[in-house]
């Protein structure tokens, strides 16, 4: 791995790897994954320290030497003590890593890198908010513990700082000096939506992609569940949206997904363990339930808009799902729809299931 500055031609490929590296995180309160769209608004910001944003490359004699698969990008900050004095501060992040390179210390050598370059600059501490289990491995303190605190007068766990030089802060608030651009990212959901489709578009034109089911996604599958094609398949919208409400907690064991067709949500689909539908008689689906964890998995799809039908976008979305419950270790699938449900049924066949008289069934070999 060789870690160098940032050049203006990798911006394709920062912008790629920032949005394959946040695709999965999911936390309370996540409306969306719009880190890669913060990294295009923070490009040319006044805020962001050039000398200070890395990347993180595959070196030696490989097909994928030269391939970009960390990146990490300085912002200015500052803490305002309690007499009025200004301390100029750091901040990084988004901290990205592709997640086929995860676990390899990439990160934290992406970390260590710029802290060292920024003692050699002069700066005096970094301040983040990010994930409170991770940074502490790398020396990072809590922000309370220095008498510091967000805007907002709180200082959680995710409040955490680093000296760079011993007894530098001592109190005070911290202020994102590029906190207007933060909140842009974040809020502004019209600029969001049209640079997500561009982005969708350059970077997997004609394609179908999976992303988490997020906060925002609820409102969009509260409409789709009653337009007539789902309803009349999805009779008990109240059940599916609980499920949905309560995915982390009762039904954390169900995992759900979103199609999207160059950036536009356009289906749902979901997997889960059938060892866990005993506990739940609400579904009443005594016919799967497996006695094993981790080895018989069913599903449940839509396609939610009516333009996306009968285009074969449900079996593209379909393959995407069964790639991922393969990757989990199941050794079987098992879906028992509407017999009515002559297009589900078709579906399911085209993807290689096969009906044993009661049940739709996909093995695959040990």
């Amino acid at each position: 791995m060789n870690i160098r500055l940032e050049r203006p031609e990798d911006c394709a490929a920062i912008l790629r790897l920032t949005y394959e590296a946040f695709l999965t995180l999911d936390f309370p309160g996540r409306r969306r994954m719009d880190e890669h769209y913060l990294i295009h608004l923070l490009q040319g910001s006044p805020f962001v320290v050039p000398a200070l944003c890395f990347v993180a490359e595959q070196s030696g004699p490989y097909r994928t030497a030269g391939e970009i698969v960390g990146h990490i990008l300085y912002t200015a900050s500052k803490v305002i003590r309690p007499d009025g004095s200004v301390l100029p501060t750091l901040t990084f992040g988004p901290l990205s890593v592709l997640p086929k390179y995860h676990r390899q210390g990439i990160g934290r050598a992406l970390v260590r890198h710029g802290m060292d370059k920024a003692r050699e600059m002069g700066f005096g501490a970094v301040l983040i908010t990010g994930v409170p289990e991770y940074y502490p491995k790398l020396g990072f303190g809590r922000g309370r513990e220095f008498g510091l605190t967000l805007p907002d007068g709180t200082s959680g766990d995710e409040f955490m700082v680093y000296e760079l030089t011993p007894g530098y802060l001592g109190g005070g608030v911290l202020q994102f000096d590029a906190i207007d651009t933060f909140e842009q990212a974040e809020n502004d959901d019209a600029g969001f939506a049209a640079f997500h489709g561009r982005f969708m578009t350059e970077n997997f034109p004609g394609q179908i992609t999976l992303r988490p089911f997020w906060e925002a996604d609820i409102a969009l599958m509260e409409r789709w569940l009653f337009v007539p094609h789902v309803a009349k398949w999805y009779q008990r919208p109240d059940h599916w949206l609980n499920e949905l409400h309560h995915r982390r907690g009762e039904f954390a064991f169900l995992h759900h997904f979103i199609a999207e067709y160059e950036g536009a949500p356009i289906g749902f689909c979901q997997y889960y363990d059938t060892h866990f539908a005993q506990e739940h008689e609400v579904w009443n689906e005594e016919w799967r339930i497996s006695e094993r964890q981790g080895e018989v998995f069913s599903i449940d799809y839509l396609i939610g808009e009516p333009d996306f039908l009968h285009k074969g976008f449900g079996q593209k979305m379909l393959r995407l799902l069964l790639d991922r419950i393969r990757a989990a270790g199941a050794k079987a699938v098992i879906v028992q729809p509407e017999k009515e449900n002559i297009a589900s049924n078709r579906l399911l066949k085209s993807s290689g299931f096969e009906w044993n008289g009661e049940d739709y069934v996909l093995k695959w070999e040990e």
